[in-house]
This record gives C-alpha cells, structure tokens and sequence, in this order.
C-alpha cells in the first residue's frame, strides 16, 4: 500500500457519553424510580453499566475499516443542570484530530450536545444502542435546535448500520479534500481525449478540496532516464513477481520491466510532490512517440496505483480520478473505469460495455484475496503490459458505477448486473466488461449530460453515494 494512499486514511471519532446523575433524594415529574433508585450511588452505578454497554457496542458495530475511535469521554452533569467548563474541554481535548464526535447517554442529552457541536465546530452524531427499541430522541432534539441555529451536521442513524454508512460518507468527504493529484500535461490543460472531463479546473477543487499540481509530462521521461541501477533492479523485482503470481502471461515477460519502471518513476513523482493520485493524458503523450521508442503504456500504472490505494485514471480526466476516489474510499475496492456504451446488437436486454485495459488485483477488495490477472500486451507489437481479469466468472454479481459532470455539480449512478466479459485476452483497449441495466435508452440519455468515462465496483453502493452526494451538494442523477 502507497505510503499516503486513500485507503489507509481514517475518519477520527470521539464517541462521547452524557449522563445526568442526581445528587439528591427527591421525586417528581422528571424522577422515575424509588428507594434506593433515588439515590446518587444507585443512578452512577446504572450509568456507568449503560456506559459500558455503549463501548461494547462501539467495539462489536462500528466499522474499524473506515473509522478510527478514540477512547470514549464520559460527561456527567446534574439536576442542577449546570455543564462545567473542565467536563467540556475533556470532551474537546482531541478536538483538533477530531472529525465527529459521536453521543450517547442517558437522559437529557440534547442540551449537552448542541453545546459540544456548537464549540467543537465539528460534525455530531447520533445511534440508538444495539438493545434500545426506540429511535434516539435526544439527537432529535439536538438536531431541530441545531439546524435552526445555523449551518450545523448532525446526523441520527437508526442502526449502526445506517451509522456506519455515515460514517463512509464522511471518510471520503474526508479523503477528497486531503487528496493532491499529480495531474501529468502535455499541452492543453484539458486533454483532447476526455472534454468532458471538467469545464473549469477549480470547479474541482471549490466542490471537494482536492489540491491539483500541474506537471510537465514530458519530464516524466527525464526521471526515468535518471533511475538507478538498484531502481531498475527493483523495477524488475517487481515485474518477476507479477509473472510469477500470474495466472497467465501474454507477452515477452522482459518487457513488463519497461512498464513496472514507469510506475516506480510516477510514484517518485508523486512522492517528491506529497501526491496521492494521479493522472496523464494517453493521446498527447503517445504522440511524443516515447512510449514506441520504449516499448511502454500507462496502462500497468494506473492498475498498480489503484493496488496500491491510490486514485489513477486514464487520459487525464480529472473527474474520473474524483470517482475512482469516491469508490475506493466507499467500497475499500479497486475501481476499473473505462468508456462506457450502450451495446446496440442487445438492447432488449438493456446491455452495456465498460472498456479499458486498467483492471486490478484488488478489485474485490483491499482485504480480499487478489484475482487471477493475465498480462496481456497493449499494442500488437507485443509490448505495452495490460493486466487482464474474465470479468464473465461472475455472470449475475452487482456492480455500481458513477461518473460526475464537468461542473462538479451532479453525480450519475448506475446499477448493474454483470453478464460477460468483452476481449478478454485481446491486445489494444478493448477488455471490457458487459452488464445489463434496468433501461439502456435512459441511461444514454442522461450520460450525455456527464460523458463517456465511468468508474465502477463490484456491489451497491447508491444508498452510500446519495449520502456522499448530500454532503457534497451534489444533485443525484439515477439510471
């Protein structure tokens, strides 16, 4: 794994739990309970169960893929309703670190909790414990108090599985805005390749906070002059292991060398720069006619990038390396992408195709077994590594794509049903992957708003990337 990559950025919890205990022996309207259960050791004591239940909780729900937890803050306040200075700086003492700060307790929790969001500036949260029957009526209270306030997040789940899609939105906002993009140039800013690809480059950065560095691509070829010795050795290292892991190699073996030494020198790059993606335009650099005088693509690159967590797309399209992002972070998958069309030979079964040479290892995902790859050449004069999956091995699995639109402002998902595989061990840009949708004539329709390139996954993920989408400001477009 890259040592910045995406995938290892976690968003920060500081689970927090409220607790109004009574000093005093006394009933009323608000005073349940009698005899000892009036008593101040009798309420602490319960508290301090229900506090260990919600850690309990916290260690057995929460998604630890995605979600870094503090050690829980527990607030105790009483019926004198006056919340002590010293108890909220121990809530906020990790503020800076913080992205969300996530409340449970007992009763009376809203008025603590607009006070923590109000002064953390952050981000609350709300769940019902793993054993309550009703909904979390203190977020609720919180929530209305907040909103009429001001610009406050506060977001109530109803399980820990709606907290934990949450929680997913919010690490990729996350991963979006501490994203940096070596963007690779050859002469125009936008590549004659992919139009679409964005209209206004700080429309990007304003919508996600992705930092964007324009880089010479020429200078690519520079630095790879300039490896070492012990970098090429390293260069084939890599390469013999690809061969040795693969389930089939299509192509003179030495050459995966020339490939593999192009990825190093992109991750020196990025490095030298503080990137974590990554993108270049395929037609313009071609047309130097340095990868004919090397014998190389970018191809390998951009599948080992995603292998590694980083976000990379082809042909300098800045949008696709946002969505290959927002997959990654969301499904903890490597993303393919590719043009994707409506096959007109089948459409009573509603068929598309998705096609590039830029499938991955981990496609499945990042703690999931890596898939049989074949290397299978670019050009047709045998060089050029492409890795190669039959995406046909699994006919009926769910698959979900996206694309944005060049002002940033939309979001396009798909859903679809994997049905084969498209040139699967055919040299040049044609593996693709085909799938069925519910309407392809809908689906042509609306892409015309977003373009050609898609990323995808294998599984669901609409109801995460509504969530996402939501947070961004983002108006969602469904086929």
């Amino acid at each position: 794994m890259y040592k910045n990559s995406i995938v290892t950025k976690k968003l920060v919890v500081q689970p927090v739990f409220v607790s109004l205990v009574h000093l005093n022996v006394f009933m009323g309207p608000c005073r349940y309970g009698v005899g000892e259960e009036l008593t101040y050791d009798y309420e602490k004591k319960e508290s301090l169960k229900t506090f260990q239940f919600f850690n309990e909780d916290l260690k057995n729900y929460v998604d630890h893929g995605h979600v870094e937890l503090l050690e829980s803050k527990y607030l105790e306040w009483h019926e004198d309703f006056a919340v002590k200075e010293e108890s909220i700086e121990d809530v906020l003492s990790n503020n800076e670190k913080v992205d969300v700060y996530l409340i449970s307790g007992t009763r009376l929790i809203s008025y603590v909790s607009t006070i923590i969001a109000k002064r953390s500036g952050k981000p609350i949260a709300f769940c019902p414990l793993s054993n309550s029957k009703y909904s979390r009526l203190g977020g609720i209270d919180a929530a209305a108090h907040l909103f009429a306030s001001g610009d406050f997040e506060v977001y109530n789940a109803l399980s820990y599985e709606e907290l934990n899609q949450t929680f997913r939105a919010m690490r990729t906002r996350k991963v979006l805005k501490n994203m940096k993009l070596l963007y690779g140039l050859r002469n125009n800013i936008l590549s004659f390749g992919c139009v679409s690809s964005f209209v206004d480059i700080t429309d990007v950065t304003k919508r996600f906070g992705t930092e964007i560095l324009n880089y010479n691509g020429l200078e690519f070829f520079k630095e790879l002059d300039a490896l070492t010795d012990e970098e090429k050795a390293e260069a084939k290292a890599i390469a013999d292991k690809l061969v040795e892991d693969a389930n089939g190699v299509h192509l003179p073996a030495e050459t995966i060398s020339n490939d593999v030494e192009f990825y190093l020198t992109a991750k020196k790059v990025m490095s030298f720069y503080d990137c974590n993606a990554f993108t270049l335009p395929c037609f313009e650099m071609c047309a130097t006619r340095e990868l004919n005088k090397r014998h190389l693509t970018f191809c390998l690159t951009h599948s080992l990038m995603k292998d590694d967590g980083v976000p990379s797309a082809c042909a300098s399209d800045v949008g696709s390396v946002i969505s290959i992002a927002i997959l990654m972070s969301i499904a903890r998958k490597a993303p393919h992408m590719g043009n994707c069309m409506v096959r007109l030979e089948d459409k009573t079964n509603h068929s598309l195709r998705i096609l590039h040479d830029v499938c991955s290892k981990y496609m499945k995902g990042y703690d999931e077994k890596p898939l049989p790859i074949d290397y299978v050449s670019f050009t047709k004069g045998n060089w050029g590594t492409t890795m190669r999956y039959d995406f046909a091995q699994d006919a009926g699995e769910k698959v979900t794509l996206i694309n944005l639109s060049p002002k940033m402002d939309k979001i396009m998902i798909v859903r679809g049903t994997v049905t084969g595989c498209d040139d699967f061990l055919t040299p040049e840009c044609k593996h693709a992957l085909v799938f069925d949708v519910e309407d392809s004539h809908d689906f042509h329709k609306k892409e015309a708003e977003f373009g050609h390139h898609f990323a995808w996954v294998y599984g669901d993920y609409e109801e995460d990337l509504r969530m996402l989408a939501d947070m961004l400001g983002m108006d969602v477009v469904v086929a």
